[in-house]
């Protein structure tokens, strides 16, 4: 059997479609799993076991001059479809997975795969429906690693099994990375693309201290230019203890983050990268998602959900640390 996955982006949704390799290695040890992912998160899907082949993607860079990278949507189109499958599966829903969808070549009597309706928290656009064969509907209010799961499991015909297990599978670690991924250090993941779910300098300043008084060093991480910034201000807040790591490829990201004592952060990919990676970790939920997308399956995952009248404290973010740490 071949598959397709189709799970675009972002980070953190790609990590909780990894479960579904899982499944597909469990019910069908000898199928042939592709997958086609935004080209910054091709590093990270070939962290996991059970991926034959990533195929690359751009779209976000195409858009931004569509007749100067036609040749490679070109590109993409053809080496897509060098490979028939079996099934398609479309995990994430939008238009645009929907388009990758379509181009993948089908074999004789394969079938492309979507969901049927929106839930609660995920986005969602009932145009891709055009693109499949056959779509599924899900319960409205589920957790966002169980739909995945439960998309595949029952367009291919097995049961879901026992917890979501994501099948890393990091490179050795980088040498140059080794003087910053060390035993000692936690990240602070305090940047998010929504400004509603970040909390603020002052509050991530406390709790660097208060780990470098446990013996422990910060690393505060960033993503953009601004967040860097942010990070700089945090770093000094807390003082020398504290460092801003370099920015890596996702795949050198993953295999210096197993050697960290843990994590601390909010809902972010980053956050969901370190406790499927068996860190102790620490996820702060400012809006009301834990229930759909904390990995608090992990057992040394603590969740730290706001109250809808006041923000987590810091005695109340390290009272988690400590249960997992």
């Amino acid at each position: 059997m071949r598959i397709l996955i189709v799970r675009l982006s972002s980070l953190g949704d790609v990590v909780h479609a990894a479960p579904v390799l899982s499944d597909l290695r469990a019910a069908f040890p000898g199928a042939q799993v592709d997958w086609v992912a935004e080209e910054a998160f091709v590093p990270l899907v070939r962290c996991f076991s059970g991926v034959r082949r990533t195929v690359p993607f751009a779209l976000r860079r195409w858009k931004k001059s569509l007749w100067a990278t036609r040749p490679e949507w070109t590109a993409f189109a053809h080496d897509l479809r060098g490979v028939p499958y079996d099934a398609v599966l479309d995990l994430q829903g939008l238009i645009k997975s929907a388009v990758v969808t379509r181009v993948a070549r089908l074999a004789p009597g394969g079938r492309r795969i979507g969901l049927a309706n929106q839930t609660d928290g995920s986005a969602y656009e009932p145009l891709a429906r055009w693109a499949y064969s056959e779509f599924h509907p899900m319960p409205v209010r589920i957790h966002v690693v169980e739909r995945s799961r439960r998309l595949a499991a029952m367009a291919l015909g097995y049961a879901v099994q026992g917890p979501p297990v994501v099948p890393w599978q990091p490179p050795p670690l980088d040498p140059q990375d080794a003087a910053w991924a060390r035993p000692d250090q936690v990240l602070l993941v305090h940047g998010s693309a929504k400004p509603v779910k970040e909390l603020p300098v002052a509050f991530w300043g406390q709790l660097g201290r208060e780990l470098v008084a446990r013996g422990l060093k910060p690393l505060v991480t960033w993503g953009t230019e601004g967040e860097r910034q942010r990070a700089e201000a945090i770093c000094r807040d807390i003082g020398d203890a504290a460092a801003v790591p370099p920015r890596l490829p996702l795949d050198r990201l993953a295999a210096s983050m197993q050697h960290l004592r843990g994590s601390i952060g909010l809902d972010t990919g980053l956050s969901h990268m370190a406790a499927t990676l068996g860190l102790p970790t620490v996820q702060v939920f400012i809006e009301d998602k834990a229930w759909r997308a904390a990995a608090d399956w992990q057992p040394r995952t603590a969740v730290v959900q706001a109250a809808s009248d006041a923000l987590p404290d810091v005695p109340q973010v390290l009272g988690a640390w400590e249960s997992v740490a």
